[in-house]
């Protein structure tokens, strides 16, 4: 799958971008999988794997259930909730399930294959009463669809009639050039990854200012027939982080994820907590918050004497994804991507928030080959790494997550720690 850094620069527009496209999933997960079950024939191995982490997961009507497994398309490291769509208003609703948990974008996303004939979600309609579509851009490829409205619902929280992105329905317009050329199109869940994603960044939408009043290229789409004009977009019709649209406990995500032995773990569970010190279950107790740069998301990651200023913590990346020379690449196909050193390396480094604060991360680099081929059945992994295409970046993926509970506050919504956003863990 797919892994895109924020993209950095001074322009509004490049503030905007950096909501847009923010990290959504992961890098080739879907073809290491394959090539590894190709490569090893299936079967067990000989570690077996202990979690540990959190003596119970948090419970209560704020809390959706997280699993990590392999999902509709045999990927890794991979965190999914269930989710209902509803039309707006109505009982009319359906429930879909492996839906990628991603704190690296803002809104839900889904493939428009897995959602039933009659759920007929209404079509999003411009000031002139045309249909909107927008263009979702990855890594390796390209999403486009319709924006349509729905009823949200996870766990008992609900955000009511709000704009969600259906990818790759196959009665909309279809793709424009300017997104096609941002990459292959990837309008199916085997493509994808995942049946959708549900974007829980600290962004209360995914473009944010800079497509208020700019006709953003490979964003937004006035769609009449089978031509498709770019468009600025007003906030309220942006696709919607769905939490800060809940009546209650609006204000933040927890994501708890159990530990994972060095060896790894066929399937790990989880919860994805919403609100932050609105119930007993999701106050910060004394977790380190690191302010984030209000416009990219981003903060400081000090790796090796470097002062990586672009870096991130994003629960939909695979794995972790940084530079270090010292580190061999995996060579062959069955992870392609990833390093693979003799034997597993401990680091250290330190997350910066942009008002100084500073928390230290112990982490471990194993043999990406090693860990894929000697359980074969085995998806979740907290020592998988590789280099990271943007230099002055650390990507923070999903083993960053595992054995913790890590929080994001959106922006402008009030916490007990003060306004987000922030990270905090």
């Amino acid at each position: 799958m797919k892994r895109v850094g924020p993209f950095a620069g001074d322009s509004a527009q490049d503030a905007g971008r950096a909501r847009f496209v923010t990290p959504i999933v992961t890098p080739i997960i879907a073809a290491i999988a394959a090539a590894t079950l190709a490569a090893c024939g299936g079967g067990g191995g000989t570690n077996t794997p202990v979690l540990s982490g959190p003596a119970a997961l948090p419970s209560g009507p704020n809390v959706a259930p997280i699993t990590v497994d392999s999902g509709p398309a045999g990927t890794v490291n991979s965190p999914f909730v269930s989710v209902t769509l509803c039309v707006p208003g109505t009982a009319n609703c359906q429930t879909v399930d492996h839906v990628l948990v991603d704190s690296g974008s803002s809104g839900l996303r889904i493939i428009g294959s897995v959602l039933a004939a009659t759920l007929t979600l209404p079509a999003a309609l411009e000031s002139t009463g045309v249909a909107v579509g927008e263009c979702g851009q990855f890594a390796d490829g390209s999403t486009f669809g319709p924006i349509k409205l729905a009823d949200v619902k996870v766990a008992s929280e609900t955000a009511g009639n709000i704009p969600v992105h259906i990818i790759g329905d196959s009665s909309f317009a279809a793709e424009p050039a300017d997104c096609l050329a941002t990459g292959p199109a990837e309008s199916t869940v085997q493509a994808f990854g995942a049946n959708g994603v549900i974007g829980v960044n600290i962004f209360r939408e995914d473009c944010g200012s800079a497509c208020m009043t700019l006709a953003v290229p490979a964003a937004y789409y006035r769609c009449q027939a089978s031509t498709c004009t770019a468009i600025a977009m007003p906030l309220a019709g942006q696709v919607q982080n769905p939490v800060w649209r809940f009546a209650a406990d609006n204000n933040g995500v927890a994501i708890v994820l159990r530990a994972v032995d060095p060896a790894g773990a066929a399937q790990v569970n989880g919860a994805l907590v919403f609100g932050i010190g609105t119930q007993s279950n999701n106050s910060l107790g004394t977790a380190a918050v690191l302010a984030l740069d209000p416009n990219l998301g981003t903060l400081t990651t000090v790796y090796n004497g470097q002062s990586l200023r672009s870096s991130f913590v994003d629960s939909g990346s695979s794995g972790l994804f940084f530079n270090d020379s010292t580190l061999p690449a995996c060579t062959g196909n069955v992870a392609p991507g990833f390093y693979c050193p003799v034997t597993a390396q401990n680091k250290t480094a330190t997350l910066q928030s942009t008002t100084g604060t500073a928390a230290n991360v112990s982490f471990s680099v194993a043999n990406a080959n090693s860990l894929l081929n000697n359980n074969p059945t085995f998806i979740a992994f907290a020592n998988l790494a590789g280099p990271n295409p943007l230099s002055n970046s650390f990507d923070w993926g999903l083993p960053f997550f595992y054995g913790r509970t890590v929080f994001y506050a959106i922006e402008g919504q009030s916490t007990p720690s003060g306004p987000g956003p922030y990270l905090a863990y």
